[in-house]
């Protein structure tokens, strides 16, 4: 058995070797792709493998203190509908804060820089802002499916269409593209009628004073679009426009990387997803075998279980060279929704927790999960952990997961076909070699 294993171990090293040595020649990679695998070096192919793969529902993800926040409303025509809001604190940018003798306010304004979108930005969203009054902490983890106590007065209402192109000129200073918006005075009034007392003396007193800000947008019935911001840009600020018997001035409460803030966001249970879709997150695991789903901000994840994996065994004594998980984007149904960049495959341990596969450590280069534009696909390496399940002789067979990469950050989705379509199936190809 010691001498079978070094042989196994040796095989798949050499496989390395050559997948790493073609992949940077062009020429060789493209000799490879034409000759059929059964005629290199010997090697065997299967594609036959049984998969049972089907869409479940995504409860939540933690999304506190992401690189984005997620803001908007979209009216997938296929995944339903979805809405993403941001909570988060603010913070002074000096302490003892005074705003003069007999201060008024004039106006307060809300800035966020735009970092990028997901979906129709011809559509009109109204934004939504309320104040928060639940504690936030920096130390907590918060996940999608996390709410906290409102004001219900809304500050903002203000419907705008986001513009990415043009400028901001404040004053006489222009800004890149960034959404600004005028939010009611009450707000500001709240920061006037506080100045020179304890509620503006430092940080750990203002957050007890102003907890932070909810921002949302009022949900679409048609198109729509899940907007990216970039909450720890200088440009992001609350801005508070005033006057006083002296001066005219204004002050900055700001958001950095100290502040809590995470992203929230509702799928409204599929209520409005296509019937396959629903019927899948339902328990129909059957309908897996033609369509699968999957969606970012907590949406849906795939499935993936192969349940005679050990059947190989029957073969003899085998080396697994290769064997990479391919799955097949449905172009009919991009449209408009560019699919994700790329997905993750994690194994579900018997306790129910995630981990990587074995193969995760030749490589992101090696292990795949990027999404071809040319092949519409995504390929997976996971060839040590079918090997690690034949040497091992049993597969307690929880399964592996298929989730988007970055889906606390991302608003992505893709169809991909199933297991026993016609043509392009999910499948597992296996490249091996028997050894005597």
């Amino acid at each position: 058995m010691k001498n079978f294993r070094i042989k196994i171990r040796l095989a798949f090293l050499l496989f390395l070797f050559i997948y790493f040595i073609t992949s940077c020649n062009k020429n060789e990679e493209l000799g490879l792709n034409i000759q059929p695998p059964e005629d290199i070096m010997g090697v065997n192919f299967i594609d036959t493998i049984p998969l049972i793969a089907y869409t479940v529902y995504e409860d939540s993800i933690r999304t506190d203190e992401v690189t984005y926040n997620l803001i908007g409303s979209c009216a997938d025509p296929i995944f339903g509908l979805t809405n993403a809001g941001a909570y988060s604190q603010f913070k002074l940018t000096t302490t003892a804060v005074n705003f003069g003798n007999n201060p008024v306010c004039d106006s307060v304004v809300l800035s966020l820089a735009y970092q990028g979108f997901y979906g129709d930005t011809s559509t009109t969203l109204t934004l939504n802002v309320f104040e928060i009054s639940d504690d936030m902490d920096i130390d907590k983890n918060y996940y999608s499916n996390d709410v906290l106590g409102v004001y219900k007065n809304n500050l903002a209402n203000v419907s705008f269409k986001p513009n990415f192109k043009d400028s901001v000129q404040v004053g006489s200073t222009k800004y890149a593209p960034h959404l600004r918006v005028k939010l009611k005075n009450s707000l500001g009034q709240k920061f006037i009628n506080a100045s020179g007392s304890s509620d503006l003396a430092d940080n750990t007193n203002f957050l007890k004073f102003f907890k932070g800000l909810y921002i949302s947008t009022k949900q679409v019935s048609s198109g729509g679009a899940i907007l990216y911001f970039n909450f720890l840009s200088s440009i992001t600020k609350l801005s508070l426009y005033y006057h006083n018997d002296e001066d005219t001035a204004a002050y900055n409460f700001i958001i950095d990387a100290t502040c809590a803030r995470y992203n929230s966001f509702d799928h409204k249970n599929f209520s409005s997803a296509d019937p396959l879709l629903k019927q899948q997150i339902s328990g129909d695991t059957i309908l897996g075998d033609s369509v699968l789903y999957v969606q970012a901000m907590a949406g849906t994840k795939i499935k993936i279980r192969f349940p005679d994996i050990l059947g190989l065994n029957n073969l003899g004594k085998i080396a697994i060279n290769k064997a990479e998980l391919v799955l097949k984007v449905d172009e009919n149904a991009i449209g408009a929704y560019a699919p994700p960049e790329k997905l993750i495959l994690s194994k579900i341990n018997p306790d129910g927790t995630l981990s990587f596969l074995t193969d995760y450590a030749y490589g992101d280069a090696y292990y795949g999960g990027s999404y071809s534009s040319t092949t519409k696909e995504y390929r997976f390496n996971i060839g040590q952990h079918v090997q690690d399940a034949l040497l091992k002789g049993s597969f307690d067979d929880k399964g592996l997961y298929l989730v988007v990469s970055g889906g606390a950050v991302k608003s992505n989705r893709a169809v991909l076909k199933g297991n026993k379509t016609s043509q392009d199936n999910l499948r597992l190809e296996i490249i091996y070699t028997k050894i005597d």
